[in-house]
């Protein structure tokens, strides 16, 4: 696993879209990394069966789906507790993929990776596509 610490605080990095990361700016979407906010540092608590909760430094609102897993289906932030399983990515370095639990839907960045300020983040089924890649960036120690 690509040493995500429980309570550490993360960046989501956009492989494609490298100078990118998921933003809570008004839903989730992409915005340029350079810019510092805490609305684009998660916190990551590891569980029990070995899934994550991704929860918003800035809202406390938690890393959801709009309805049910399906391609196009909406990444977003809630209040309720929502499980991601996250895998290492073996064909890129330092890379992952962020799935729904049980199924083959991962984080995508919409648009094949689309870099500009407020593309929207979905699901989508598992393909070679580097927009469904994600570094992660330690931004601190454990919240």
């Amino acid at each position: 696993m690509a040493c995500i610490q429980s309570g550490g605080i993360y960046a989501l990095i956009n492989v494609k879209a490298q100078n990118s990361c998921l933003d809570l700016s008004g839903g989730i979407i992409m915005l340029e990394h350079s810019m510092p906010s805490s609305l684009h540092q998660w916190i990551f608590e590891h569980q029990y069966n070995s899934n994550y909760l991704i929860k918003s430094i800035g809202s406390s609102l938690n890393l959801n789906i709009e309805g049910e897993p399906r391609d196009g289906a909406r990444v977003v932030a809630k209040p309720t507790p929502f499980e991601w399983h996250i895998e290492d990515e073996p064909s890129f370095q330092q890379a992952i993929r962020l799935f729904v639990p049980g199924t083959n839907q991962n984080v995508n960045l919409s648009d094949h990776g689309n870099a500009t300020p407020g593309t929207p983040v979905t699901l989508w089924g598992k393909w070679n596509g580097n927009n469904q890649l994600w570094h992660i960036e330690s931004i601190g120690g454990v919240h």
